[in-house]
């Protein structure tokens, strides 16, 4: 009896589709759908297939560090427009 290397599952493509937009949970959840099983095993198979596929992880590590860097930019925004409402909001008599 010989031991195989397992061979990485095959993703559906909208499942690896989401992975390239960074999207993790869309991938488990269309991996859940289309193989009918649960969510600890989809996310199972995702993780194997991530493993297996380092180009695509690096794209996906990217998209999601790019999405990080544009919701602090637009929280430092957010915070610096609530100083300025604020500045003048104290300084009326």
């Amino acid at each position: 009896m010989s031991h195989k290397l397992r061979r990485s599952p095959d993703l559906p493509k909208a499942a690896i589709q989401a992975l390239r937009h960074g999207n993790l949970i869309e991938a488990i959840k269309v991996v859940r759908q289309e193989r009918n099983i649960g969510l600890t095993e989809a996310k199972g198979v995702v993780e194997t297939y991530l493993g297996s596929q380092p180009a695509l992880k690096k794209k996906m590590d990217q998209v999601l560090a790019t999405a990080q860097q544009r919701f602090i930019r637009w929280l430092i925004g957010l915070l610096v427009l609530a100083a300025g409402i604020t500045y003048l909001v104290m300084q009326r008599p």
